[in-house]
């Protein structure tokens, strides 16, 4: 069973999750450390002694934290280092996944730090008191900041999930690039009835994609690797094409569409403007929080939604609660759980809160992970990064107010 990042809910009341961790790909390096103080808590991840790769990405990237941190208490808010904002939302295209592993990680980490200046090198791999203030300007120091913090992510990544690694080699029959690949370049049973007309920069390409969409519905790579090949060297490609893409269709079309358990029965819907009903938040200065965020993001051409605040028993809520990963009780859920030591003015507050009222609507994630037992390594990325469903890069589009439109209209 596949499951979204809301069901990190189980995780928070100390139920443990028996075969899976399914976590957003973008989360903050903050965020990171709340799931490994959960998992350990839990007893999910011990005390064993980590590998040295993890653990060394793993020290640099606290150290920054605190460094950071103890400069932030010497600077006015509109001073303070930032690591993210909206300007540096980046994404994980399914054209260039994201892969990590112990070694690829130390491979990153022996990169950072032979292009570290040594005035950032010699604080982050000593012991002394940290200084309270940054030794160069604060656009090269954030320049190396970023990549010492996105690898102090895929460390604390590799971290939590490993324990889960069977149900993410399980996830690799969900690996959708095969059928991007095909639909992205127009590829049809008509184009592979004639192997011998494929173009030769093309063939390893086409191939590496008919096995992935074997695979799909296939439990063996390997024998769809070899029915792939010799169904090239027979030149009936076409059959393998007809047989397998309408099954890879439909787990990519699975990554948007709002299932049907998960449909809400509170909306109001028109053409022009969609009225969801919201609890009154507890603290008046949440009520504009939800509004301006909610409101500004889920609009379409001459189309919007409106919350309606007031009573509403059994309706959506917001609670913020320190020290937890953001996240909803389910798709279609009614509890919207924010982190209460995340300032609602960082843009990471803003675009979380949209994203996650986008689950309250029943629209899922759209990004997937796995493990590659070839590469020995995970594997992740997002269906699209300009999807506010799928990447922490994306907004609302037309494909999300279709969906919607689908669900709700009557």
């Amino acid at each position: 069973m596949r499951l979204p990042i809301y069901a990190l809910i189980l995780l928070f009341s100390n139920t443990l999750l028996a075969n899976s961790l399914h976590l957003d790909l973008e989360m903050s390096s903050n965020e990171y450390r709340l799931i490994l103080k959960k998992l350990q808590a839990n007893k999910i991840i011990g005390n064993e002694k980590d590998d040295p790769a993890i653990s060394e990405a793993l020290k640099l990237g606290d150290r920054l934290s605190k460094w950071i941190a103890l400069v932030n208490t010497m600077r006015t808010p509109e001073r303070a280092i930032r690591l993210t904002s909206a300007a540096t939302r980046r994404g994980i295209p399914i054209e260039k996944p994201n892969m990590y592993s112990p070694e690829i990680i130390k491979q990153e980490t022996r990169r950072i730090l032979s292009d570290l200046p040594s005035v950032i090198k010699n604080v982050l791999i000593s012991t002394d008191s940290l200084p309270n203030d940054i030794p160069l300007d604060d656009e090269t120091f954030i320049s190396h900041a970023r990549k010492i913090d996105r690898n102090y992510q895929s460390a604390a990544r590799y971290k939590s999930v490993d324990k889960f690694r069977s149900h993410y080699i399980a996830a690799a029959s969900k690996d959708v690039r095969g059928y991007y690949y095909l639909y992205k370049n127009e590829i049809t049973e008509i184009e592979l009835r004639n192997s011998q007309s494929i173009p030769s920069d093309k063939v390893n390409p086409i191939l590496e994609a008919l096995i992935l969409i074997c695979f799909n519905t296939e439990d063996d790579q390997t024998s769809c690797q070899e029915r792939v090949y010799s169904a090239y060297k027979n030149n009936s490609l076409s059959l393998v094409y007809e047989k397998y893409f309408p099954r890879s269709k439909k787990i990519w079309n699975d990554f948007f569409k709002i299932p049907t358990y998960a449909k809400r029965r509170d909306i109001r819907w028109s053409s022009t403007k969609t009225v969801v009903p919201f609890n009154n938040p507890g603290i008046p200065k949440f009520g504009p929080y939800l509004r301006d965020n909610i409101e500004a993001e889920f609009r379409w051409n001459d189309w919007a939604l409106k919350l309606s605040f007031g009573r509403y028993p059994g309706g959506p809520t917001l609670k913020f609660e320190p020290g937890v990963v953001p996240h909803v009780n389910g798709l279609g859920g009614n509890e919207i759980v924010m982190d209460a030591n995340q300032p609602i003015e960082e843009y990471e507050s803003q675009w979380t809160i949209r994203h996650e009222f986008g689950h309250v609507l029943g629209l899922p994630d759209c990004y997937h992970e796995f493990y590659d037992t070839e590469a020995n390594a995970y594997v992740n990325y997002q269906l699209d990064i300009s999807d506010l469903m799928c990447s922490r890069a994306g907004n609302m589009k037309e494909r999300i107010f279709s969906e919607l439109e689908k669900a709700y209209a009557k």
